[in-house]
């Protein structure tokens, strides 16, 4: 029997509507199954159904922090494999505090180049992932 590859999956959590496409584009563009919330209302939903193997988290939106969030994603994980990196412009030394109390499992600051940014997510991505 063979076995075959599937795209990564990555949930894009994001308020800002510019951020949320640019980024999704750029995720997708690599060749990436990528689901996009622009608020935390359906981030639990979204979880269950897609079953991603990353969350980019959105450090600062209206109705609760990122951190918060991820805090809760956490808890209720129902795949201990999935990664939440925190995805924000606060300063850099105030995201490994932000990553270190909430359980993220690292942070890329919003201001990188997108070779950076595609480079960041895939140090947390599985080398291949089997469907």
């Amino acid at each position: 029997m063979r076995t075959s590859t599937r795209p990564h999956r990555i949930l894009l959590v994001d308020d800002e509507p510019f951020i949320l496409t640019a980024t999704a584009g750029l995720l997708r563009s690599a060749g990436n199954e990528v689901y996009t919330c622009d608020s935390p209302t359906g981030v639990a939903a979204t979880v269950n159904r897609a079953k991603p193997d990353l969350i980019l988290l959105d450090y600062n939106m209206p109705a609760i922090r990122g951190d918060e969030l991820c805090r809760i994603l956490k808890k209720n994980a129902q795949n201990p494999d999935m990664k939440i990196v925190i995805f924000s412009s606060e300063p850099e030394s105030d995201l490994k505090r932000i990553v270190s109390e909430c359980g993220a499992d690292s942070y890329i600051p919003k201001n990188c180049a997108g070779h950076i940014l595609m480079g960041r997510i895939k140090e947390h991505l599985p080398e291949a992932t089997l469907s």
